[in-house]
């Protein structure tokens, strides 16, 4: 019944609040500004109290559900620092999150002035007054901000002379700090605090499910053992640059790439160091490509790459010099020296198809070639080798061969040479390769 009663009577009540100037306008931007305030709750009667109370509630409670809808990290910190801004005043805010390391947190948003002076700004643990809110997990307020930079950025942050750092919990884990940078030498009262911790307790949770969100995405589309992008990020890229291709009547690589001696490395030394061996790989490829070329780990130990705006004659260079870069690799480890090779086959959109997998397949019957081909050089080298070394006796020569007598060509081709005692005289046209790769 009593409900009833004040339902029936709602608007004449609300416009009673209104006629006596108790009412407040929830969207109004600066709510819970308290910047001019810093005595407020003496200042204020209780009716105001009350209604500032009220309306902090309510803020909040909108705060809470904006940052539930959203799921994107820089949409997260932005909504974030667009908050503080509304209730704290400052002149440049930044959220700082720790790496995987959990030594140093990086500026990941920056909201205000002075943007040169923090962006790729990284602060390490227990180093200025945010790395000492990491370290100690409690608030730094009204402090010096020039430890926070090195000296050479002291010209472009000499003007800040106050501070507050606030660090970021979620789930009782430490996930970095929210530090504001003021010009204003009266620095931050205890109500300004008050806010920026409710704020931020509210906001760390969304960061948290964002950074989470993230790294699931992350992980979805990139191989954990390399860092390069997996298949499924191959194919996606494929399509783009398909969609480019058709879009602007040009044509694209696709290069399939195949390690040689793989196996041998994990047989002889174990798959850590063949994990290790892939990773490093994997970025003495990339070394070769430009940086908008594309490079994924396809599977096992196979990478593909995809290269845009390029002439044939590029792609064999660029074979070639990865193929070199490969065989010229040798990885450390404490039984011996690891190596391995590369074979490698190209694919051109619309040359031999325009679907993913008809150019998968071209690329990799491209590479198969060229690795048989190569193996079957090296197994003529391996038997001419073998037959130049073994021993006959000298009556097999239409000559004497003395102690360092030279043999031509020739004599080689038409006759047994004997094990000792002679040189064998080559031109380059008969020099084979035996490199493994």
């Amino acid at each position: 019944m009593i409900v009833n009663v004040f339902l029936n009577n709602l608007k004449s009540l609300e416009a009673q609040i209104e006629r006596k100037g108790l009412s407040y306008n929830l969207d109004t931007p600066g709510a819970l500004d308290v910047s001019n305030e810093p005595n407020f709750v003496s200042d204020q009667s209780y009716v105001e109290q009350i209604k500032r109370a009220n309306r902090e509630v309510f803020t909040l409670y909108e705060l809470a559900r904006e940052f539930g809808s959203s799921v994107n990290l820089h949409e997260t910190l932005a909504l974030f620092t667009r908050k503080i801004g509304e209730f704290v005043p400052f002149d440049t805010c930044t959220v700082y999150l720790l790496d995987s390391t959990r030594e140093t947190a990086a500026a990941e948003h920056i909201d205000g002035k002075g943007g040169p002076a923090f962006k790729g700004r990284h602060i390490r643990v227990g180093e200025g007054p945010t790395g000492e809110a990491l370290k100690t997990g409690t608030i730094v307020k009204n402090v010096d901000p020039a430890p926070d930079f090195p000296v050479s950025q002291q010209d472009l942050v000499d003007d800040y002379v106050a501070m507050v750092s606030l660090p970021l919990h979620a789930d009782d884990t430490l996930i970095g700090a929210v530090s504001l940078y003021s010009r204003e030498a009266s620095g931050y009262g205890d109500e300004h605090l008050r806010l920026l911790e409710t704020i931020s307790r509210i906001a760390a949770d969304a960061i948290a499910k964002s950074l989470r969100h993230l790294e699931a995405e992350t992980y979805a589309l990139t191989d954990p053992m390399t860092g390069l992008p997996n298949a499924r990020s191959l194919q996606a890229q494929f399509e783009k640059e398909a969609a480019r291709a058709m879009r602007g009547g040009t044509s694209f690589q696709l290069l399939m790439l195949d390690l040689d001696g793989f196996k041998a490395v994990n047989d002889t030394f174990g798959h850590k160091t063949g994990d290790r061996m892939l990773k490093e790989i994997g970025r003495i490829i990339r070394l070769q490509l430009r940086d908008y070329d594309f490079l994924a780990r396809y599977a096992g130990d196979e990478f593909v790459a995809i290269i845009p705006n390029v002439k044939p004659e590029d792609v064999t260079d660029l074979c070639a010099r990865i193929e070199s870069a490969v065989n010229s690799f040798a990885l450390q480890t404490g039984e011996g020296v690891a190596r391995v090779g590369v074979s490698l086959g190209a694919s051109g959109y619309q040359k031999v198809g325009d679907t993913f997998d008809e150019m998968i397949v071209a690329a990799d019957k491209a590479m198969y070639a060229d690795k048989s081909n190569r193996k079957r050089l090296h197994e003529s080298s391996t038997n001419l080798t073998a037959e130049l070394r073994k021993p006959v006796e000298a009556s097999h020569f239409p000559v004497e061969a003395g102690p360092m007598e030279v043999i031509s060509l020739e004599d080689i081709e038409s006759h047994i040479i004997p094990a000792e005692g002679c040189i064998v005289e080559l031109d380059e046209t008969h020099i084979i390769s035996t490199a493994v790769n």
